[in-house]
């Protein structure tokens, strides 16, 4: 242990979030810190997911940095070689490229009391001793895929969404993707323009609203670059249609139906093939399931070459899959469009906090932290997308945005040998509001989706409106937030000003 190299910070993550921390830890002075991820290269999701038409679902100016404006994106939605290379521009802009380590996978984490310290191991046998760790691991990073009878013996090629094979050419082939939501209905527009045929194996219907993209012109382009503040201004609309226009989905039942009847009717009249329209009706409440956005996926539908099975898979052949009716379809690749695993994204590390308890203990029943960005028991270990942190109407961008200043306001704070650490009293009293607030969404109606686990739990989503994630983690309440030698202290004192916070009627302390 001796020879270990010793930092202050540690950020996993390469990602928006990771590169955000690195960041923001360098604007407030903390320049002793090393990122570490276990890609190739920067970018977390946006590097990984490569396959053709691979899309936000976000507008470019509300999905980026609101410190790093970026006024030519190339469209509405940038499609994800532009989002990887903006992430790429930030890290030279900002002069964090040389703290990141790639091909670095974190593989462990154990807190050491009396050293108040992380001892951070690695899957090539390294080891570094952190004071702190902020985990900013996105969660789209564990490919899920559904194990089927025979998929061994398929003699074709078969890879993930999220592990897209470049030298892959779909061109005269006969393609099966199975999976039908976000990035299926990307994949099949793009791949049906030159495949032999393509078959969509769906599971469940989904809600596809108009996508509405457009190319912004050099005019436009021009006129950010010389008016900073309209590219604020165009942003803050962005925001506001989200948190005020679009959020009531997830809670008011009539406004939410008004929309689900307009995108089913729109669904009929787009679709030509009526055998089709009622495997393409969700049986399910609006915004239930993720809400997916498409111009062209319809379009694809309707063309000769492409078909939708809705019959359950059975098995593989040597040549194809056979589906439950017996009917067996020949293909020369099997694409995976079947998302990720969240719930193993959250246990991918095993970190072990005070008195030996593992995380694995902590979230025995469930992931869940205070505020998103901390566990009780393990103190000075942070997250920047962690537990009820995700989004459904806004930008995830802007939520690890407060999450990270949350974070690094805290370090700063700290002095020379201090732990920071949370009370389990109210992590427990912010998780009963989250739980009873989201009992109340209709993310909690009853359908299957990464949202619920099978038990209803909830522990991905956000409940309120992105405004109030915001004022939550303005300020460090003091009466949570402990600094002091060992976690067990009581907080440090210093001079407050409590504040009222009406919409979660509770009170903030906020330090001056």
């Amino acid at each position: 242990m001796e020879s270990a190299r010793q930092v202050e910070v540690l950020v996993i993550g390469a990602g928006f979030a990771g590169v955000c921390a690195a960041i923001k830890l360098a604007e407030s002075g903390i320049t002793d810190f090393e990122l570490h991820d276990k890609a190739t290269g920067i970018g977390g999701t946006w590097w990984a997911n490569t396959y053709p038409g691979a899309t936000c679902d976000i507008p470019s100016h509300f999905y980026c940095y609101s410190f790093e404006p970026n006024p030519d994106w190339s469209r509405l939605y940038a499609p994800q070689p532009e989002i990887q290379a903006y992430i790429e521009r930030c890290v030279d802009t900002y002069g964090v490229r040389g703290h990141i380590h790639l091909r670095s996978k974190v593989t462990d984490l154990v807190f050491d009391e009396d050293a108040a310290r992380w001892t951070v191991g690695f899957d090539n046998g390294e080891t570094i001793l952190a004071r702190f760790v902020i985990n900013a691991a996105g969660a789209l990073h564990q490919p899920m895929i559904p194990r089927f009878d025979g998929a061994d013996r398929f003699s074709g090629r078969q890879f993930h969404s999220a592990e897209w094979d470049a030298r892959f050419d779909p061109c005269g082939k006969r393609v099966a993707v199975i999976g039908s939501a976000a990035s299926a209905i990307q994949i099949v527009p793009e791949i049906a323009a030159s495949a032999a045929r393509v078959c969509l194996f769906q599971r469940t219907a989904n809600y596809i609203a108009r996508r509405r993209n457009f190319a912004y012109s050099e005019r436009q382009k021009q006129r950010f670059r010389r008016f900073p503040a309209l590219m604020r201004l165009v942003r803050w609309k962005m925001f506001l249609e989200r948190d005020i226009g679009l959020f009531p989905i997830i809670t008011n039942g009539s406004y939410r139906d008004r929309i689900a009847s307009y995108l089913k009717r729109r669904m009929r009249r787009k679709v030509l093939d009526p055998q089709y329209h009622e495997a393409l009706e969700p049986d399910y409440a609006l915004g239930c399931k993720r809400i997916l956005i498409s111009d062209d996926f319809f379009d694809a539908l309707n063309r000769d070459t492409v078909e939708l099975v809705c019959e359950p898979i059975e098995r593989f052949t040597q040549n194809g899959i056979v589906t439950a009716d017996g009917r067996g379809r020949a293909f020369d690749a099997v694409i995976y469009a079947t998302g990720f695993d969240i719930e193993a994204h959250q246990r991918a590390i095993d970190v072990t906090g005070l008195d030996g308890v593992s995380i694995e203990a902590a979230w025995r029943s469930g992931a869940e932290a205070y505020r998103g960005v901390m566990i009780p028991h393990f103190p000075n270990y942070f997250l920047a997308t962690g537990p009820n942190t995700g989004v459904g109407t806004t930008s995830i961008i802007f939520m690890i945005e407060q999450s990270v200043a949350w974070i690094v306001k805290c370090i700063g704070r700290a002095r020379a040998g201090e732990t920071i650490s949370v009370t389990p009293e109210a992590t427990a009293d912010h998780n009963r509001r989250i739980a009873a607030a989201l009992s109340r969404t209709v993310w909690a109606s009853g359908c299957t989706s990464w949202y619920r686990r099978a038990d209803g739990r909830i522990d991905t989503l956000y409940p309120w409106r992105a405004q109030v994630f915001r004022r939550q983690l303005r300020d460090i309440d003091l009466r949570h937030i402990r600094f002091g030698k060992s976690a067990a202290e009581s907080p440090r004192d210093g001079l407050e000003v409590p504040v009222r916070d009406r919409r979660n009627d509770h009170r903030t302390v906020k330090s001056i």
